[in-house]
């Protein structure tokens, strides 16, 4: 079991790969009597092997593995959850970064999920998994479904580690679970979009694997620590107002803003008067926008190595509009409400 919020020490074994082998470099080019394969960059990392360039013509990575493991691949099982004494920090962990412009690579972004209804398979809108059984989303994305209380493990589901919505033969599948209970933040205001945050707890815990993992929690008024951090948007949503919806998951750069820089955007929207609440933050800019189908899913930003969910993409003004920001929920307002809300569901 995951202890609730609270990163731990994991081990991985290796993941089953069926490796087409092109032998690139024998003992006389390879470091310490290594062999080079061909493969999948997340295969090379999880058979513990380096990874050094791509591959002639291919878009597979040449992977130098010990001549003693390469023949002892072993299958993907569940991971061991080491003792407390042992913990580090695990929440956060990104996966391989493909470099390719708007496009996540497979298992980049493995806390990034899916809200979905059953009956269709219907997308809902997007989530963050904060531990085994429960996940972070925007408020105006489910609250409509807290009226079917016990009959909502029958409607509501959350598809985890998905990346491709258009391919069912994914090599690390992702994992489906119902939705056992849906927890609105008290002020939530859907006119308004205040207190825009809700959380899901699934009817059975998660199970981590390299496509599955929890987002770091930022603490509670920490948000300056991330400005000028890099920070992404992911999502299936648009690329643009004009564009259809992303098949595979998005990745989009956006800058943070200064609350005064945001005030005076948005009151060019809203009127001379307006003010972002407290509990909410800017960010993006022109091109660099979460868009319809992004709602509910996390603004991460990085900081030492890990990264953080500051934000839940709430609500914008178009998207990627010059000098407009898109609106977010301030995750790190809502820090003593998220763990309460679990600490006291879980203790019923």
């Amino acid at each position: 079991m995951w202890p609730p919020l609270l990163p731990l020490l994991i081990v991985i074994s290796v993941l089953a790969a069926t490796v087409s082998s092109e032998k690139l470099g024998g003992p006389e080019s390879a470091e310490d009597n290594d062999l080079c394969d061909c493969m999948e960059y997340w295969q090379c990392i999880l058979n513990k092997g380096s990874p050094r360039g791509m591959c002639p013509m291919s878009n597979k990575f040449c992977c130098f593995m010990p001549r003693t493991s390469r023949h002892h691949i072993k299958p993907l099982s569940l991971l061991t959850i080491l003792p407390p004494a042992r913990r580090r920090k695990t929440c956060g962990t990104k996966g391989h970064d493909n470099n390719k412009e708007g496009v996540a690579e497979m298992s980049e972004w493995p806390w990034h999920s899916a809200i979905l209804e059953k009956e269709e398979d219907l997308y809902v809108c997007g989530a963050s998994l904060l531990d085994e059984r429960w996940l972070v989303t925007a408020a105006h994305c489910v609250d409509d479904y807290v009226s079917l209380g016990d009959r909502l493990h029958t409607v509501l589901k959350v598809r985890l580690g998905e990346y491709d919505v258009s391919s069912t033969s994914e090599p690390v599948g992702h994992e489906e679970i119902d939705v056992d209970d849906v927890i609105i933040h008290p002020q939530f205001d859907n006119a308004t979009l205040v207190s825009d945050i809700a959380l899901l707890r699934l009817r059975t815990p998660a199970k981590k694997q390299v496509n599955i993992n929890a987002v770091c929690m930022p603490k509670h008024d920490h948000d300056d620590a991330f400005m000028g951090k890099r920070c992404y948007v992911t999502g299936w949503g648009r690329m643009n107002e004009t564009s259809e919806h992303s098949v595979v998951l998005k990745e989009i750069p956006v800058p943070l803003w200064e609350r005064e820089s945001c005030d005076a955007a948005l009151r060019t929207q809203f009127g001379p008067n307006y003010r972002i609440p407290d509990t909410a933050l800017c960010a993006g800019a022109e091109g660099r926008d979460a868009c319809d189908g992004d709602g509910g899913g996390p603004l991460v930003c990085e900081k030492g190595g890990f990264w953080y969910q500051v934000g839940i993409v709430s609500f914008g003004i178009g998207c990627g509009r010059k000098n407009i920001p898109g609106v977010y929920t301030r995750v790190s307002a809502f820090e003593t409400w998220i763990i309460q809300s679990i600490s006291r569901f879980e203790r019923r």
